[in-house]
C-alpha cells in the first residue's frame, strides 16, 4: 500500500513539475518573436551543433565500452546500440529504470554490464559537481568532489568491505534472504567496477573522455544559442548544463521534457531566443536521439526474438 502511494505521489510531482516547466517556457515565449528569430537564424552554427552531438554520442559510448570489454566479451556495436536505445528507453521511463533496460540489451553479466555503464557515468557525474562548483566559486566543495574520485579509485576495497558490513547486520537482525540477494548483486556489481578500475590507464582515459563529453555539450549550448544571435558565455553555459541535469534528475519526467529547458532558461535568463536555444539544444543532444532509439531498440528486440525461435 505505501509502495503504491509513494509511486502516486512520484506520478503527481513530475506532472505538477512538467506543467510548471512548459507554463515557464510559454511565459518566455513572444510567437511573433520566435517566428522573426527562426527566419533569422544561422542555421551553419546549428549544423555545427549536430555533428557535436554525434560526437557527444560516440564518445560517451565508446566510453562505456572500454570499460565494458575489461568485464566481459562485447562488441562496439552492440555497445552503441543499446546506448542509443537508452535514450528512447528514458523517454517512455523513468531514467533510473531506462538505464537498467538499456543495460540489459548489451547480454551477458548483467551485474557486470551495469557496473561499468556505473563507473562511467559516477565519473561524469562527480566530475560535473566538482568543475561546476569550482568555476561557479564554490572552490572547498569542488576539491572534496574531486578528492572523493581519488578516494573512490583508491580505496574502493574498504567501500566493498563497508556494504558487506551492512548486509551482514541485516542478515543478523533477521533479514537473511534479502540480505543475501543483495549482497549477491552488490558483489558480481563490485566484481566488475574492480576489473574495470585495475588499469590506471584505461581510468585516466575514462575520466578525460568524460572531460570531452562535458565539455562538448556545453560547447554545443552556445553555438545553438549564436545560430539565434544570443550570447552566451562558457561560465553561463555551464551554469544551464548543471541546472538541466539537476531539475531533470529531480523532476522524474522522463527524458527531463520541460524540465531541462527550465534548468536551461534559469542559466542563460528568460527570452524568446533563450527559449527556442533550450529547445533545439535539448533536441540536437538528445531528443532526437530518442527518435532514433526507438527504431534500434525494436530492431534488437526483433533481433532477440529470432534467436530465441530460430
Amino acid at each position: 500500500m505505501f509502495k503504491v502511494k509513494k509511486k502516486v505521489l512520484r506520478i503527481l510531482f513530475s506532472a505538477v513539475a512538467f506543467l510548471i516547466s512548459l507554463a515557464y517556457l510559454y511565459k518566455s515565449i513572444d510567437f511573433n518573436e520566435l517566428s522573426i528569430a527562426l527566419k533569422e537564424a544561422n542555421y551553419e552554427y546549428l549544423f555545427l551543433a549536430i555533428l557535436l552531438s554525434f560526437l557527444t554520442l560516440f564518445f560517451a559510448a565508446t566510453r562505456w565500452y572500454l570499460v565494458l570489454r575489461r568485464v566481459q566479451k562485447t562488441s562496439f556495436k552492440r555497445t552503441i546500440q543499446a546506448f542509443v536505445s537508452g535514450y528512447y528507453l528514458m523517454a517512455i521511463l523513468p531514467p533510473t529504470v531506462g538505464h537498467i533496460v538499456k543495460v540489459k540489451l548489451v547480454g551477458g553479466d548483467y551485474f557486470a554490464a551495469l557496473s561499468s555503464l556505473a563507473f562511467g557515468m559516477a565519473m561524469e557525474i562527480v566530475i560535473i559537481l566538482s568543475f561546476g562548483f569550482i568555476f561557479l566559486g564554490f572552490t572547498k566543495l569542488g576539491l572534496i568532489g574531486i578528492a572523493l574520485i581519488l578516494l573512490a579509485f583508491l580505496y574502493d576495497k574498504v567501500f566493498h568491505k563497508t556494504a558487506l558490513a551492512f548486509f551482514r547486520f541485516w542478515e543478523n537482525l533477521g533479514a537473511k534472504k534479502i540480505s543475501e540477494k543483495l549482497r549477491d548483486w552488490w558483489s558480481r556489481g563490485y566484481a566488475g567496477w574492480s576489473i574495470a578500475r585495475k588499469n590506471k590507464s584505461g581510468f585516466l582515459l575514462v575520466f578525460s573522455i568524460s572531460l570531452v563529453v562535458i565539455f562538448i555539450q556545453i560547447l554545443g549550448l552556445m553555438l545553438v544559442g549564436k545560430a539565434f544571435s544570443l550570447e552566451i558565455s562558457f561560465k553561463q553555459a555551464l551554469y544551464a548544463f548543471l541546472m538541466s541535469v539537476i531539475f531533470a534528475s529531480l523532476s522524474g519526467i522522463p527524458s527531463g521534457i520541460g524540465a531541462n529547458e527550465f534548468g536551461i532558461l534559469v542559466g542563460i535568463g528568460s527570452s524568446t531566443k533563450a527559449a527556442l536555444t533550450a529547445f533545439l539544444y535539448k533536441f540536437i543532444f538528445q531528443y532526437m536521439y530518442s527518435i532514433a532509439g526507438a527504431f534500434v531498440f525494436y530492431r534488437l528486440l526483433g533481433g532477440h526474438h529470432e534467436d530465441s525461435t530460430g
